[in-house]
């Protein structure tokens, strides 16, 4: 009798097929009920770089891995508290699939910009229930 011995390269290998073929809803990730599954490289800075008709304005950016592919994530101001310096919350809406998406994480860029004050002291990024990000100090380019 021949026995067989599976690997752990074989059984990862069989679990990533069987995997790909299984269709999940988007669920709740790190980020308490956002179906994001991670996020990184958030940054924030006001640029109030001189010249006609310029006016200060927050961007905010950062890096966001969804579930499936179809998803469109978008950010959106939230808040601004008028203490000094300002602070502010944007909100990340990830914008699920409306119908079926390849079953892989997906990394997207989001990008944010709103007319501003040009001293802010810190930006908070929610995400469902959750904070996933707060960047501090927020840096102001003359």
């Amino acid at each position: 009798m021949k026995q067989t011995f599976l690997t752990p390269l074989s059984v990862a290998a069989a679990a990533l097929t069987l995997a790909a073929c299984e269709t999940h809803p988007a669920v709740a990730g790190p980020a308490g009920g956002c179906p994001i599954t991670s996020s990184d490289n958030w940054n924030a800075w006001v640029n109030a770089m001189p010249g006609p008709g310029s006016r200060p304005t927050l961007i905010v950016t950062g890096r966001v891995t969804t579930p499936t592919g179809g998803y469109q994530p978008a950010l959106q101001l939230e808040q601004v508290a008028e203490s000094h310096p300002v602070q502010v919350s944007v909100r990340l809406h990830p914008n699920p699939p409306a119908g079926p998406a390849t079953q892989a994480l997906v990394t997207h860029d989001v990008r944010g910009e709103w007319p501003m004050a040009s001293q802010v002291g810190s930006v908070t990024v929610r995400c469902g229930n959750a904070v996933i990000a707060r960047i501090s100090p927020v840096e102001t380019a003359h």
